[in-house]
């Protein structure tokens, strides 16, 4: 990677890491409900700086998702993101997975295909998080909340938190790759 490349990770990497650790900023926690934006810098790095550079920022957002989960995790949920399987892994696999996409899809400057990308790849990190929870937290939940039926517990989940996570990002990756394309320009 290029100096000018390697600041603009450094600078992904660290608004991630900000989202991540204040509060109610990157994670917000509203009830039982947990909206994330913290996959947004992922998409950026994949739109911008390709494979690598959404793989690593994928790679910190689940470190710091498991940072948060261990140090205040607000519900028996977010305990189980206290395994880097559940929150790490998936995030990983979801920066890499942004990667190819962006790398498919941002051909031109278009603020519906930003839209499309940003909602897209929100649904692929829920879904992946949603296997790692499954292969990796269905017991704990059954245990703790007493989730007998994981299936309707994740489409319940699903319904509610992802569609809404998705539309923001889409929204959110429109008006700031349009940004972002204007500095690029200058």
């Amino acid at each position: 990677m290029k100096t000018k490349e390697l600041t603009k990770l450094a600078m992904l990497l660290a608004i991630t890491i900000l989202l991540g650790i204040i509060p109610n900023i990157g994670i917000i926690q509203i009830g039982i409900i947990s909206l994330t934006i913290l996959h947004i810098p992922v998409i950026i790095a994949g739109m911008i700086l390709g494979i690598n550079g959404s793989a690593v920022t994928g790679l910190v957002f689940g470190l710091t998702s498991f940072f948060v989960a261990s140090t205040r995790g607000a519900t028996p949920v977010d305990l189980l993101f206290v395994n880097p399987l559940v929150s790490v892994l998936p995030r990983f696999l979801f920066g890499i997975i942004t990667g190819l996409i962006c790398k498919k899809f941002v051909k031109k400057d278009d603020a519906v295909t930003y839209g499309l990308i940003g909602f897209t790849c929100s649904i692929i990190h829920t879904i992946l998080v949603y296997i790692a929870l499954y292969i990796w937290g269905q017991k704990t939940l059954q245990i703790e909340l007493g989730v007998f039926n994981f299936f309707k517990y994740l489409v319940g989940a699903i319904s509610i938190n992802s569609i809404i996570e998705a539309i923001v990002a889409g929204v959110i990756m429109i008006g700031l790759m349009k940004g972002i394309k204007k500095l690029k320009t200058r």
